[in-house]
C-alpha cells in the first residue's frame, strides 16, 4: 500500500541527506553566515560536534524572516528554477536550518542591521516556538545542542569525538581558505584553536591555515575572454615537499569546497615525471567559471559539482599548476645590483698563453671557493670605471656548474662540493632528466634530430598493435621514430632519435602500441609521450656502475643547469643528496 509520509518523517529523511555528520552542519551554517555578508565568524564546538555555536556580524534577520528561516524550502537566495543556473550564493536550497531543527535543540538569535532589538527563536526537535524579543548584537547566532538525540540510528553511526572534531576542523580550514576576506575564530571545548584575521591575501591565509612554510602561486585564464575559459588560482608546494596521502589537495569551485576526481587528476597530470608513485603534493586550487558553465546542484551537501566542459576545467588546472612547476621557483633566486655609477669593476685578466675554461668576473661565485679550488694561472687585477651599469635579470643563486667535482663514488654518484655543502649526484638519474627534457623540447618544437639506421630494427606485434601504430604513424614520427609496416604482425624502425640508443626502442614501441589502443585525447597523448620518452631516456643514458672522467662529470652538471626540473629524474626520484658541512662537523663533534 502506498501512503504519504508524515512531515516529521520527511524532515528526518532530509536531515539524513544534508547532515550526514556534524561537520556538514558546521559547513551549512558558516555558508549561511557568508551569504549574510559576515566579515567575522566565531565558531565553538564540543562533544563531537553535537553542540555547536556559530555567531556572525552579518546583516541579521527581521522577525518575519526569523519565523520562515527554519521552514523547509524557505530561502532568500532563489525565486525561480532559472536561478539555479546563475547561483552566486551558498545556501540556496532552504533545507539546512529545517533539517537541523528536526534533529536537535536549536536556538536562533538574530538582530537586523540597524534594528533597535533582536529576536530569539527556539526549536525542540522540529517543534518551533514563536520568536521573542531580546537584547542582542547585530548579526546572527545559532546554537545547536543534542544533535541527533531523537535519531538514535544516526547517532550510532557517528565516529569517535576526536574523529568528528578532526572532520569539523578540516571543514573550517576549507571555508577559511576560500574566504580570506572573512575573519575566523574557532574554539573547541572552550579553547581557542584557530584565529585567522580578515582581509588577508589568498597566499597568506592558505599558509596560515595549512601551517606551511612556502607555497608557490600562479593564476591561469581570464573570464573576460570570449572563449569563456575557466580561471584558476593555485598554490602548490615544491615537488621536494610531498605527502603520502592526498589529504592536502584542496579544490574550490565558485568558492565552494568540492571533491572532484578530474581536478585531482589534473594536478597529478601537471606533476608527471616529478613525483614517485604514492607521493602527493600540497596544492590549493580555486576555479572560477561563468555561472552557467557549472552545476553546483548535483549533491545534497553540495560537495560535488558538474562542469559543462570538464576538459576545459581539467586543462586550465593542469596548465596553471604546470606553469609554476616548470619555473622551479623553489630554487633560490638572487638579483644582481641594479646600477653602478663611477664604480670600479674588477676583472681577472689571463696571460695570453693561458686560456681559462670560462670567463670569470669579480662577482663570480668561484672566487668564494678559493679555500679548496686550485688556481693554475696567475691573476692580474685591473681597475676600470664603469658607467651606467645595465641591470641584470634575476638569476638562480645555485648552479650545478658552479660545483667543484671531487670525484666519483662507487662508479654511480658524482661527488661535488661548494662553499657550504657536499653533494652526491646520481649520474644515471641526472643524465636521464637531461635526455628526457631534450627529447620533449625537440618534439614540441618539431625539430627532433634523427639518425637513419643502416639495418632497420624489426619488431613483432599483434595485428591490432600494428594497425594502431600505422594509424598513428604521423604522431609517432614526430617522436623521431620512422616506422613502416613489414607484415601483418611486424614493424620496421628505419630511424630513431639521435640521443637515444637502439636498445631503448623495443621497450618504447611495445609500450606505445599498448597505449595507442586506448582512447587518445590531448592530455592522454602528452602523458603517453612523456612516459615513452622517459622510458627511452632511461635506456639511453649512463648507467650506475659506469666510470666517468672528470670532464664527463663536469659536462653533465653543466647540462643540468639548462633545465629547471633537473633535481628530479623523469620518474620522480631525487637526483641528488645534499649534506651541509655544518651537519658533518656536528657528527664529528667539531661543533655542538
Amino acid at each position: 500500500m502506498i501512503r504519504i509520509l508524515q512531515p516529521e518523517v520527511v524532515d528526518r529523511i532530509a536531515a539524513g541527506e544534508v547532515l550526514d555528520r556534524p561537520a556538514n552542519l558546521v559547513k551549512e551554517l558558516v555558508e549561511n553566515s557568508i551569504d549574510a555578508g559576515a566579515t567575522q565568524v566565531d565558531i565553538e564546538f564540543e562533544a563531537g560536534g553535537r553542540r555547536v555555536v556559530i555567531a556572525d556580524d552579518g546583516v541579521g534577520m527581521s522577525v518575519a524572516d526569523l519565523k520562515l528561516a527554519p521552514l523547509r524550502h524557505a530561502t532568500s537566495k532563489i525565486e525561480s528554477s532559472d536561478d539555479l543556473f546563475k547561483l552566486k550564493s551558498f545556501g540556496f536550497r532552504g533545507e539546512a536550518l529545517a533539517s537541523i531543527a528536526a534533529v536537535s535543540r536549536m536556538t536562533l538569535t538574530s538582530r537586523l542591521l540597524g534594528a533597535e532589538q533582536g529576536y530569539r527563536l527556539q526549536s525542540e526537535f522540529g517543534a518551533i516556538n514563536e520568536p521573542t524579543p531580546i537584547s542582542a548584537r547585530e548579526g546572527t547566532e545559532i546554537r545547536i545542542e543534542e544533535l541527533f538525540e531523537n535519531v538514535p540510528a544516526r547517532l550510532k553511526f557517528l565516529k569517535s569525538e576526536p574523529a568528528e572534531h578532526g572532520q569539523i576542523k578540516t571543514t573550517i580550514k576549507a571555508l577559511a581558505m576560500a574566504h580570506e576576506n572573512i575573519g575566523f575564530s574557532v574554539r573547541c571545548k572552550g579553547q581557542l584553536i584557530f584565529h585567522w584575521p580578515k582581509n588577508q591575501t589568498f597566499k597568506d591565509r592558505t599558509l596560515a591555515v595549512l601551517e606551511c612554510d612556502s607555497l608557490f602561486e600562479n593564476t591561469y585564464g581570464d573570464l573576460k575572454r570570449e572563449s569563456r575559459e575557466p580561471r584558476a588560482e593555485i598554490l602548490v608546494s615544491s615537488p621536494q615537499e610531498t605527502n603520502n596521502v592526498n589529504r592536502n589537495m584542496w579544490f574550490f569551485v565558485q568558492g565552494r569546497w568540492v571533491q572532484d576526481r578530474s581536478l585531482t587528476a589534473a594536478v597529478m597530470e601537471a606533476h608527471r615525471n616529478l613525483l614517485m608513485h604514492g607521493e602527493y603534493p600540497t596544492v590549493v586550487v580555486r576555479l572560477t567559471l561563468p555561472a552557467d558553465e557549472v552545476d553546483v546542484n548535483v549533491h545534497p551537501t553540495k560537495s560535488q559539482v558538474k562542469f559543462r566542459d570538464s576538459q576545459s576545467a581539467f586543462r586550465t588546472v593542469s596548465r596553471a599548476v604546470r606553469g609554476v612547476l616548470e619555473k622551479a621557483p623553489w630554487l633560490p633566486q638572487v638579483s644582481a645590483m641594479s646600477s653602478f655609477e663611477e664604480q670600479p669593476q674588477f676583472s681577472l685578466q689571463m696571460p695570453a698563453d693561458e686560456t681559462p675554461a670560462e670567463s670569470l668576473k669579480f662577482t663570480d661565485v668561484a672566487l668564494d671557493r678559493t679555500q679548496y679550488q686550485k688556481k693554475t694561472f696567475p691573476a692580474q687585477i685591473q681597475r676600470e670605471p664603469v658607467k651606467n651599469f645595465a641591470p641584470q635579470q634575476t638569476m638562480p643563486a645555485f648552479r650545478w656548474a658552479d660545483l667543484q667535482v671531487i670525484g666519483q663514488m662507487n662508479h654511480t654518484y658524482i661527488v661535488a662540493q661548494n662553499h657550504e655543502a657536499m653533494f652526491l649526484v646520481d649520474q644515471h638519474a641526472s643524465h636521464e632528466r637531461v635526455v628526457f627534457e631534450r627529447l620533449m623540447e625537440s618534439c614540441k618544437a618539431g625539430n627532433i634530430e634523427i639518425q637513419n639506421l643502416l639495418m632497420p630494427l624489426v619488431f613483432d606485434f599483434t595485428a591490432d598493435e600494428v594497425e594502431a601504430l600505422i594509424k598513428s604513424k604521423a604522431q609517432v614520427e614526430k617522436m623521431g621514430l620512422i616506422i613502416d609496416r613489414m607484415g601483418p604482425e611486424s614493424i620496421a624502425v628505419q630511424a630513431i632519435p639521435t640521443i637515444v640508443s637502439e636498445s631503448s626502442v623495443s621497450t618504447a614501441l611495445k609500450r606505445l602500441a599498448h597505449e595507442l589502443s586506448e582512447s587518445m585525447g590531448e592530455f592522454a597523448w602528452e602523458r603517453m609521450l612523456a612516459d615513452i620518452f622517459a622510458s627511452m631516456a632511461c635506456h639511453s643514458v649512463v648507467r650506475a656502475g659506469q666510470p666517468l672522467s672528470a670532464e664527463e662529470m663536469k659536462s653533465l652538471l653543466v647540462q643540468m643547469d639548462q633545465y629547471p626540473l633537473s633535481s628530479f629524474c623523469p620518474h620522480g626520484r631525487p637526483v641528488f643528496v645534499k649534506r651541509r658541512f655544518s651537519e658533518i662537523d656536528r657528527e664529528f663533534g667539531r661543533i655542538v
